[in-house]
């Protein structure tokens, strides 16, 4: 599938949204129930949300998803140097925010994801 330049920018946008939501749901799920069972008392309307939270470790797979888009935007491999961090860094949550018509970061499963899910 060819993405354009727009297409891209928009669907890792949108990844570094869900990514950072599921890290701070693991960190919350890891600070308040570490060591016990853990059942999400409730299921996100978002079909990809609820499968990348049952995942052994989503953030790994979030981060290097992110980064492929990265390479496809540029049209070159990553140097080495070039971490998830330096593209998080680019990204303005608040204007993300804006963007995507969202308050806080459980409004990720707002998002329309129909042009991730086509990658998969």
């Amino acid at each position: 599938m060819d993405l354009n330049q727009d297409e891209l920018q928009q669907i890792q946008e949108k990844l570094i949204l869900i990514y950072k939501f599921i890290k701070q749901e693991k960190m919350f799920q890891k600070f308040f129930f570490e060591g016990n069972e853990f059942e999400r008392p409730f299921k996100y309307k978002n079909k990809l949300i609820n499968e990348l939270l049952g995942m052994e470790n989503p953030e790994e797979f979030l981060k290097e998803c992110i980064c492929e888009i990265e390479e496809l935007k540029i049209g070159e491999k990553l140097e080495k140097e070039m971490s998830i961090t330096d593209i998080l860094e680019k990204q303005d949550l608040n204007s993300l925010y804006y963007k995507y018509d969202m308050n806080d970061f459980y409004d990720v499963d707002k998002l329309d994801i129909n042009d991730i899910l086509k990658l998969f």
